[in-house]
């Protein structure tokens, strides 16, 4: 893949300046790259030789580098001086930290959310869960609309602090997440979860709404520990 053609695609119909146009090449290197990652194509341990990834991708060392650094921030690459970056493995110890991190998160996005959120909002949210609950073995589709359904209770909380950080750690926790989908029942469970998370909201019941999304973190914890052979009480 060359990431070059993908910036340039992003100058727009006016073009943009040098500056916007390398942000955007940052951009489409970070998002590979995670993508990558969490898709299992670069594995945990795997090296990301700067050189080498700026050749396969088509752009300097330089986006290559501030991608890297990135990705250390949201805990998906790990940087071992006097080695260079690897791709992280996370212990099932970290794997429940992050998500009671996540629950907090979650949970508190949620109460604020079902205060604030706007009609345009509930409708995305039902129509997701709608897409989320017909029979698939597309598990990255499931993820994308996951991924949309907690983005919105994000931005619906209208707390730019919170949403960062949710954000951060869902990101965090996604390589994980993809593994809790192959469970047995985990995908018809999730989908019972967000119908809860979602009528508690459509209810403007924020305690409900708040319990329900902690919960839905926790389960997926549990889900991904035991699959792991962790059998302490979550």
């Amino acid at each position: 893949m060359n990431v070059n053609s993908k910036a340039d695609s992003a100058k727009g119909a006016n073009g943009s300046s040098i500056r916007d146009v390398y942000r955007s090449m940052q951009d489409i290197v970070f998002e590979t790259l995670r993508d990558e990652i969490l898709s299992g194509d670069l594995q945990p341990g795997v090296l990301l030789n700067t050189l080498l990834l700026s050749k396969r991708l088509g752009v300097s060392r330089t986006p290559i580098r501030e991608a890297l650094n990135r990705l250390v921030s949201i805990g998906l690459v790990e940087n071992i001086p006097h080695r260079g970056a690897f791709v992280r493995k996370l212990s099932v110890e970290e794997v429940l930290e992050v998500y009671y991190i996540r629950a907090a998160l979650a949970g508190v996005c949620a109460r604020l959310a079902t205060r604030r959120i706007s009609d345009p909002q509930k409708k995305q949210l039902i129509a997701l869960c709608d897409e989320m609950e017909k029979p698939s073995e597309d598990h990255r589709a499931m993820l994308r609309r996951n991924f949309q359904f907690h983005n919105i209770i994000f931005q619906a909380a209208q707390s730019p602090r919170i949403e960062s950080l949710a954000l951060q750690y869902y990101h965090q926790s996604e390589q994980f997440r993809a593994l809790s989908l192959e469970l047995p029942g985990r995908v018809a469970e999730a989908c019972r979860e967000h119908r809860r998370i979602l009528q508690a909201m459509l209810d403007g019941d924020r305690e409900a709404a708040e319990q329900n999304s902690r919960e839905h973190q926790l389960n997926t914890a549990r889900r991904i520990a035991k699959s792991l052979g962790y059998e302490s009480e979550i």
